[in-house]
């Protein structure tokens, strides 16, 4: 059978009531790798574009399959059947071509594939349209990143301060409740560890 044990956390030293604390330390940011700049932009470029690639890749391709189905379905048209005869000889066969009238036979062999496989032509599309995304974002961290590097080596950085987090001791037993009671209670139960 196990036994639950909580313990108290021990206050830090300058964390106790009326103590000093320590002094915030300084820090400055003197200069940014660019190519960690353009990993990290690469990868959120890629993970929020996403979603976006996907909805306007298949938009795409559902305007381009319908173009190509329009276009298949313009077939050559004859006004009479081949080796028509009539008064024992045979008629012409006139043969109208739509596609090849409107000069639109190479935008119908280039749109074939995507009217054969729209689902495959939906995943390369939003794949290049993430790989797009990953660069154009990859590329403005990296102007931005070089632009703060020429700007720390004029001025000297962004200065900022780091301090340490004060930890509270454990609330006495027969604390009243209230708003600051509530407030040192969620403290103590952050400071508090739960052992088994």
């Amino acid at each position: 059978m196990s036994r639950q044990t909580l313990g108290r956390s021990t206050p830090a030293r300058g964390a106790r009531r009326g103590a000093p604390f320590a002094a915030p330390t300084r820090m400055t940011v003197r200069r940014v790798r660019l190519r960690s700049l353009a990993r990290v932009g690469f990868g959120l470029g890629w993970l929020l574009s996403l979603l976006p690639a996907i909805l306007v890749s298949a938009l795409g391709v559902w305007v381009l399959h319908g173009i190509w189905g329009t276009l298949n379905g313009w077939a050559p048209w004859s006004p009479w059947p081949p080796g028509q005869r009539v008064a024992g000889f045979t008629l012409p066969t006139p043969e109208f071509r739509p596609r090849e009238a409107l000069r639109v036979e190479g935008l119908y062999h280039w749109l074939t594939p995507v009217g054969q496989h729209p689902l495959l032509a939906v995943v390369i599309g939003a794949a290049v349209l993430t790989v797009v995304g990953g660069i154009v974002v990859a590329l403005a961290l990296l102007l931005a990143g070089a632009g703060y590097n020429v700007f720390a080596r004029a001025t000297g950085g962004i200065e900022f301060e780091l301090a340490p987090r004060p930890e509270y001791p454990a609330l006495p037993a027969g604390h009243r409740p209230g708003a600051r009671g509530d407030a040192a209670r969620r403290d103590w139960r952050d400071d508090a560890k739960l052992e088994w």
